[in-house]
């Protein structure tokens, strides 16, 4: 309530970093870190599967750089695996979250759970286009 007896409007807005701040009329302001502000990462390495068959794989390579981000899609509909999940680097599909471990990141996706990837790693292998990433939550 302020000075004549009204209630004093309070605002709270989420800012960069997670920040929530909630400030009243009379200008005064709280800010408290929101809880797992950082990301929660959950596979610390592991490869990307089938990138031998992705079309033109040695140019996309080329053009990343360690550290880049990645996106993952669910393809539900896959034949092979209920619980494939694609790669991406931008709009180029570069492989799969291997099936050793792609169930639980699945399910948190289906879900509704932010999931992302950065690039941690690339080699060739003979032909082989060997590419590392860590996956994280976002949340």
């Amino acid at each position: 309530m302020d000075a004549n007896g009204k209630p004093n409007a309070a605002l709270a807005t989420i800012g960069a970093g997670g920040i929530i701040s909630a400030a009243d009329a009379a200008g005064a302001s709280l800010s408290v870190p929101v809880p797992f502000q950082n990301k929660i990462v959950l596979i610390e390495d592991t490869r990307i599967a089938g990138t031998t068959h992705v079309h033109g794989i040695d140019e996309i390579v080329g053009r990343l750089e360690v550290g880049a981000d990645l996106r993952f899609e669910r393809e539900p509909g896959n034949l092979a695996d209920a619980w494939a999940i694609r790669v991406f680097a931008g709009d180029e599909n570069i492989g799969y979250v291997p099936a050793d471990c792609n169930e639980v990141l699945a399910r948190l996706m289906d879900g509704g759970k932010a999931i992302s990837a950065k690039l941690t790693g690339k080699e060739k292998v003979g032909t082989w286009n060997k590419l590392h990433m860590e996956v994280s939550l976002d949340d």
